[in-house]
């Protein structure tokens, strides 16, 4: 059977084992109450499995739980009664059959005093205070001989589990990248200096593993390729490092970046500002040098063809993804068979990630969210207890933005006959403002594969041009009546408001409004900064006007730092925090700065972008006209896509 992407799915063989496809799952954590792989764990990797995954990569397992926890939910192979739950999940993966991989990490000098024993020292490579104010001490060679004693038994704990690749991370922070990088090991014996000195702790890891899973287990080592910070380790150490690794392990898996750099996470995690496939220069320099291992390169592949494209010019052996599986567990499924145009694309939010960046947000949420998916973290329900209804329902749905679809999708799914009604010409029409914002790409391939879905889905009808009244509640006669009406601009009690150079900030894709040279946008959340960063890409001046202390708090932290930082490197915008507007005027903002000093800010335009408020005048009446009303997104409460979206697939789901 032909294939639109020939390159992706044709099969590897590692080690004598044969990989279906060339598509990774990146490691990634479902944690639980508990630091085990949990039942819902395991049915989150068997997702991935099922939608056509070559590999699926159990992510962050550790190695020593006495002196190297980071995280309240951290896994550990350093005692056996992890083993059951661990052949649980890798049994899930087989299931499907798709190859299962864990990765060992060591937090090294990241790791939290609060989490380990109160008798344990925390180490590393080199004295010093961590980044909780807990000290570390240096490791010497017996602590390193006793440290890669024990990553070999997590490795042969998870090969008497049934795994099949053990992949050592030696990237973003972690004991062994503390000791290859020049940021954390300033030794000055045979462990640090150079580059082959700095690589010794991590090769005798490497070998003690080998030497206690045997030939045929394959070998996987994570690298940072670019730290991506002056003095961190760059693509020319990487190419070099990959040298003295290639006849150690069977798969080089390039990433970037570095945990003790937050600002390098957009690397780690590429945010929408961060080119898709960011590291294959470094897995393109590594392939060339290589003639055992194969190379793997991940960072902003959330799309076939660009997968595709990434093998086909011969940059890596295998690309992998994390986000575009939570976002869409089937997409290699889709891709193979010719649906890519169904893929619900991953929107590179930072939603995922930003949840356990802890200590940088106040909590491990211990758990998955996703901004396009909201069946992430419900694996189990919605593996094992989706039922038809015992009666099937006539469902209205009104609003055809990203929660009415969600609600329509899923109750259309559960078997119920479903009518969506959307008052403009076009599905998730305010979506469409992203068509011209170059780095919002990735919300346009978004709407696309959900629209896509909609259009064919079963039991659904859409009905566009047709605004819901009480007149057409009054006709359709619905069961069951699913509001998603969305929200309308806030408009703040600013004296000058209403003069003409001011606008909502949704009249720039509403309208079509042609702003002039000069604009100040009153509001710094995320969507008057996104706003700011377009029109100064168009050459606007840009004066971005922020009552509270910080811009755009309200993003995912991942995306905030990235976003701040985009910010603060445009010349053609002024952000200005802790100010009040005191006034519109015919030719500009009068505002007051944290010092009470008030100054003229010069505008031909003025966008007002203070936030949505609900749009819910009409529920009174439409409570009136049918016996079950659910509302949902931003008509219930203002909120992101990924509110709007879970709240939708709550209201189709439960519909019994």
């Amino acid at each position: 059977m032909s294939c639109d992407y020939p390159h992706l799915f044709s099969p590897i063989t590692i080690n004598g084992r044969r990989v279906r496809n060339r598509i990774a799952s990146a490691p990634m954590s479902h944690r639980g109450e508990i630091p085990r792989y949990t039942r819902q764990a395991q049915e989150f990797f068997s997702s991935i499995a099922r939608g056509g995954a070559g590999i699926v990569a159990m992510g962050e397992a550790g190695v020593d739980s006495r002196v190297d926890i980071c995280h309240p939910y951290d896994s550990h192979l350093d005692h056996p009664v992890i083993l059951p739950s661990l052949a649980g999940a890798i049994d899930a993966i087989h299931l499907w059959g798709a190859l299962a991989s864990v990765e060992l990490v060591h937090s090294g000098n990241r790791a939290h005093p609060d989490y380990i024993p109160s008798e344990s020292k925390i180490i590393g490579p080199c004295d010093m205070t961590n980044l909780y104010g807990a000290s570390v001490i240096a490791m010497d060679e017996a602590m390193m001989n006793e440290t890669a004693d024990k990553y070999a038994y997590a490795a042969y704990m998870a090969q008497y589990a049934g795994i099949d690749i053990i992949n050592i991370h030696l990237g973003h922070g972690w004991l062994l990248s503390q000791f290859l990088s020049n940021l954390d090991n300033h030794r000055t014996d045979e462990y640090g200096g150079s580059l082959e000195n700095r690589a010794r702790f991590p090769l005798m890891v490497i070998d003690r593993i080998r030497q206690k899973c045997g030939s045929r287990m394959i070998l996987e080592v994570r690298v940072s390729g670019e730290e991506a910070v002056d003095g961190g380790l760059t693509k020319e150490d990487t190419v070099e490092l990959a040298k003295m690794l290639d006849d150690k392990v069977d798969i080089i898996h390039i990433s970037a970046g570095t945990f003790h750099l937050t600002d390098t996470a957009c690397r780690m995690f590429p945010t929408v500002f961060t080119p898709r496939g960011c590291n294959t220069h470094i897995s393109e320099a590594v392939k060339k040098v290589c003639k055992h291992a194969v190379v793997a390169v991940v960072g902003g592949l959330n799309d076939p063809d660009i997968m595709e494209d990434v093998l086909a010019k011969g940059k890596a052996d295998i690309v992998v993804a994390a986000r575009a599986f939570l976002a869409d567990p089937d997409f290699p499924k889709k891709a193979r068979t010719g649906h890519a145009d169904t893929i619900v694309h991953c929107m590179r939010c930072s939603s995922c990630n930003s949840v356990g960046f802890i200590p940088h947000v106040p909590f491990s949420s211990g758990t998955l969210r996703c901004s396009v998916n909201p069946t992430l973290g419900r694996e189990f329900e919605t593996s094992h207890h989706q039922t038809p209804p015992d009666t099937v329902k006539k469902v209205m749905v009104a609003g055809g933005g990203p929660g009415g679809m969600e609600a329509a999708l899923t109750a259309a799914r559960k078997g119920h006959q479903v009518t969506l009604f959307e008052k403009s010409d076009r599905l998730g029409a305010n979506l469409y403002y992203a068509d011209g914002i170059p780095f919002k790409s990735d919300l346009v391939a978004y709407r696309k594969g959900i629209i896509a879905n909609v259009e064919q889905a079963e039991n659904l009808e859409i009905r566009l041009n047709t605004p819901v009244t009480a007149e057409l509640i009054k006709t359709e006669n619905p069961d069951v009546l699913i509001a998603a009406c969305g929200a309308v601009p806030v408009i703040p009690p600013i004296p000058g408001v209403n003069l003409p150079i001011v606008h909502s900030v949704t009249d720039l894709f509403k309208k079509e409004l042609r702003p002039g040279k000069n604009v100040v946008i009153i509001g710094g959340g995320q969507a008057g900064c996104e706003e700011a960063l377009a029109l100064a890409a168009k050459g606007h001046e840009v004066t971005i006007v922020e009552v509270q202390p910080e811009l755009a708090r309200e993003a995912h932290f991942v995306y905030w730092k990235h976003l701040l930082r985009v910010i603060a490197g445009e010349p053609n915008i002024t952000a200005m925090s802790s100010t009040q507007v005191k006034e519109i005027l015919d030719d500009g903002v009068l505002v007051a700065g944290p010092d009470g000093k008030e100054k003229l800010l010069s505008a031909d335009t003025v966008l007002i972008a203070t936030g949505m408020t609900e749009d819910n005048d009409m529920f009174s009446e439409w409570d009136k006209l049918v016996l079950d009303l659910r509302i949902i997104g931003d008509c219930e409460r203002t909120a992101r896509i990924m509110e709007a979206v879970r709240s939708g697939y709550c209201a189709g789901y439960s519909i019994d």
